[in-house]
């Protein structure tokens, strides 16, 4: 069965397929262990002049309509069969338009299943975004600990700092280092903290959790990065310090964990017991989301580290291991690294110290 699709390269499947950005849909078809890619005047030169890989063969396009052009591929890579393999994010007009030519679409979710598994050079391209993430932190530990406390806000050369300011500043550093914050950033304070995913806005405040989650991508490769540091400026309660002392011994028994053959769901439930035997909740107050996620071309792919997930790890998976823990009277307190799935274990690929107190 042949597998038809049509998108640009903004899709990282598209992406990973050809590894050329590409800004126009196209279509790309794979019949009988062939690949082709099918363009116009304005990229087929470009891809001609870019392209790598030897086994994809480009196509000029010189004219006609989309939907009828579909056909025309299907009819001749397929002649024998009207079944053909899309992906889920295939354009619905012109499923309804193969479709009515007695076209049968097969879906396939996820459509290159073996994007999960990562091959050496993209995890050096992860390791290195990540390594160039670290600037981000530096500047934000840089800023905290050149900070003072006035009347329990944090001022940082005679202003009262928060959280705009400080991603401002990590944007900056990551900028020069060519990571681009495409999906913005998180940098979020008490209450806001509290919320997972609060963007944070606003003063920080000292003795309260700053929780610091960043997630750039790389200009050159095309790789994501994504780690989280919480720090509190100035003293920390007798809670906060329970709390951030207990994400790292649930990240400690993830850890402990991970290798070839594991369930990723028995990832996530060491890490809810751990969290529960320290005395803390899991659901919908304490630990209210999955332990991680699969890292790539996307910030959030395949594999999925919660408590449904009937993944199976395997050597070359990357994904975060990012226990937290959030209520709205405390804050919240997340602590995020990257591993790579080795054919004994894992690989830390984050390697950052943690620190609470700055």
């Amino acid at each position: 069965m042949i597998k038809l699709s049509y998108a640009s390269t903004k899709n990282k499947d598209m992406k990973y397929a050809v590894k050329i950005d590409i800004l126009d849909d196209f279509f790309f078809l794979e019949a009988e262990g062939e690949k082709y890619i099918f363009l116009d005047h304005r990229e087929f030169g470009f891809f001609q002049e870019k392209n790598k890989n030897p086994n994809i063969e480009a196509v000029l396009v010189t004219g006609g309509g989309r939907n009828d052009f579909a056909l025309a591929l299907i009819q001749k890579y397929s002649p024998n069969s009207n079944e053909i393999a899309v992906p889920v994010y295939f354009p619905l007009d012109l499923a309804d338009h193969l479709r009515k030519k007695g076209i049968v679409l097969k879906i396939r979710k996820p459509y290159y299943p073996w994007r999960a598994i990562k091959g050496g050079e993209e995890i050096e391209m992860i390791e290195k975004s990540l390594k160039k993430t670290h600037s981000a932190f530096l500047k934000i530990e840089e800023i905290l600990g050149a900070s003072e406390i006035v009347d329990n806000l944090i001022f940082f050369e005679g202003k009262a700092l928060t959280s705009e300011f400080l991603k401002s500043e990590a944007e900056r550093v990551l900028f020069d280092e060519e990571m681009l914050c495409t999906e913005g950033m998180i940098i979020s304070c008490g209450k806001g903290a509290a919320i997972p995913h609060h963007p944070g806005q606003g003063n920080l405040f000292a003795g309260e959790t700053i929780v610091c989650d960043i997630f750039p991508v790389s200009k050159q490769s095309g790789y994501f990065a994504d780690m989280t540091r919480t720090y509190v400026k100035g003293e920390p309660s007798k809670k906060i310090r329970n709390m951030y002392d207990s994400i790292l011994r649930a990240q400690e028994a993830a850890f402990a964990l991970i290798k070839p053959g594991i369930l990723a769901k028995e990832v996530h439930k060491a890490v809810s017991a751990s969290l529960i035997r320290d005395g803390f909740n899991v659901g919908d107050i304490g630990f209210t989301h999955g332990t991680g996620h699969g890292l790539g071309l996307e910030v959030h792919e395949a594999p999925h580290i919660n408590k449904v997930s009937e993944e199976i790890l395997q050597p070359g998976n990357v994904f975060t291991i990012e226990p937290g823990l959030y209520y709205p009277n405390i804050g919240g307190v997340r602590i995020e690294d990257v591993v790579c799935v080795t054919d004994s274990g894992y690989k830390d690929l984050t390697n950052f110290p943690k620190k609470l107190i700055i």
